[in-house]
């Protein structure tokens, strides 16, 4: 059978027949041998498609039917779908390219510290759980930025924040771990001499002059 009837029957394209076909080959689970005309093997007919060693090293294992060489034009299902251990090929590909599962790297992902940490500074009560959330902490985890790249951030924004109550109501996941999360990173340099956040945003002397602006004549002592 050729690719283009394959991709007909299949309802995609040559192209992608052909990219499965070398994915399946190269991982023993099919042989692909030429069909010639001719003794001297010079002209082309056709193909046979056949089980490979790595897939009758499953059969034996109790994965689908006895194997066996196949022919012209029989087809055999090799797993059925509701077999609990059939899985389509990207998860195959996945599971033998990466060391761990995506479940195991979605373990990693310190979601709870994060959002506790902005809690924490910001006086709110966002959920870890919630998937918008999840999705933008995994963008920049995946990023390669790490736990302390994300207080940093919250510590930052909350110092610049924390006089202004209508830029305070961006202290929030939606805001501070999007795509500006790296300028964020790099907005400010804290050290022991600025002051973190204590009120919420909402300081007492909001509308009064800061006293390190105050000439030293103008004091009272």
């Amino acid at each position: 059978m050729s690719n283009a009837e394959l991709a007909k029957r299949l309802k995609t394209t040559p192209r992608t027949i052909k990219r499965y076909l070398i994915l399946l080959e190269n991982k023993g689970l099919i042989k692909r041998t030429n069909v010639y005309a001719d003794e001297e093997k010079k002209v082309v007919v056709g193909r046979k498609i056949t089980a490979g060693d790595t897939l009758g090293t499953y059969m034996s294992l109790g994965w689908g039917q006895a194997r066996h060489e196949g022919g012209d034009t029989d087809v055999t299902r090799v797993v059925t779908p509701t077999s609990p251990k059939y899985n389509n090929i990207k998860e195959q590909n996945n599971r033998t390219t990466n060391k761990d599962s995506p479940a195991d790297a979605e373990h990693h992902i310190p979601y709870e510290e994060i959002i506790d940490y902005l809690n924490k500074k910001a006086g709110t009560h966002y959920k870890a759980t919630t998937t918008g959330t999840k999705r933008l902490i995994k963008a920049r985890w995946h990023e390669g930025y790490t736990l302390q790249d994300f207080k940093t951030v919250i510590n930052n924004k909350a110092f610049e924040w924390q006089a202004s109550p209508k830029m305070w109501r961006y202290m929030r996941p939606a805001t501070l771990f999007s795509s500006k999360f790296d300028d964020y990173l790099n907005a400010n340099n804290l050290d022991n001499a600025r002051k973190e956040p204590t009120t919420g945003g909402y300081e007492e002397l909001l509308n009064e002059p800061n006293i390190q602006d105050i000439p030293d004549s103008d004091l009272p002592f």
